[in-house]
């Protein structure tokens, strides 16, 4: 019904799918209430609740009255203003999508290489950006998880990265140390972020604690 009348078509108010939704409403007053805070009168006609949700989308109607076989006969349509307003923040929204979806997929790309150059000089197996557990914790298996997640984790692991970085100046042990706080999966994680922003000072541990491969375990 919303994709019609996005679209331009026109309603009188009595047709079939209307009536339905007028209906649905009212038998299920109680559930729109608790979800959408909507008050639906048992007395009230199906243009008017079919309003009421045009509202919530931030939409509203018009109508016109022609004169057909001598008779006015009132027709609705969406306000044109706010078709308009409304594709515009469906297109923007939608770019969003598509631009995140380029990041994740670009990250992901990135993340395999620096796992295959990782594995193939050191031997590391590094993490398919593990998620978090209901207490916060990183699950240990590497397992997929959804885009806000891998996102969460890898922002973590960029800071500890920094972390390790500033930790250079003053020696290995100091290095050393930072890593034995963090999860096996964070600290393969932050190695492979490490050899990303600064890769002569990477140079230059693997150089000072050659044995470094074994502080992933």
């Amino acid at each position: 019904m919303l994709i019609d009348l996005m679209a331009g078509v026109e309603i009188k108010g009595d047709e079939a799918m209307i009536e339905a939704l007028a209906q649905f409403s009212k038998r299920n007053a109680s559930h729109v209430k608790g979800i959408l805070n909507l008050t639906i009168p048992l007395d009230e006609s199906p243009m008017w609740i079919l309003g009421q949700y045009l509202w919530q989308l931030g939409l509203s109607n018009e109508s016109r009255r022609p004169l057909e076989d001598g008779k006015r006969v009132r027709y609705y349509r969406l306000n044109t203003l706010d078709v308009v307003f409304a594709q515009e923040v469906l297109e923007y929204r939608q770019l969003q999508r598509e631009e995140r979806e380029q990041k994740r997929q670009e990250e992901q790309q990135k993340n395999a290489a620096y796992a295959a150059r990782m594995q193939a000089q050191y031997g590391i197996s590094t993490p398919s950006t593990p998620p978090l557990n209901g207490i916060g914790d990183n699950n240990r298996g590497g397992m997929d998880t959804d885009e806000e997640a891998s996102d969460s984790w890898w922002e973590r692991v960029k800071c500890y990265a920094q972390l390790v970085i500033e930790r250079i100046e003053y020696g290995v042990e100091s290095v050393k140390k930072l890593l034995s706080t963090l999860t096996s999966d964070e600290r393969c994680g932050v190695m492979l972020k490490f050899e990303d922003f600064e890769p002569d000072l990477f140079a230059q541990l693997v150089t000072d604690a050659p044995q470094w491969t074994e502080w992933m375990a």
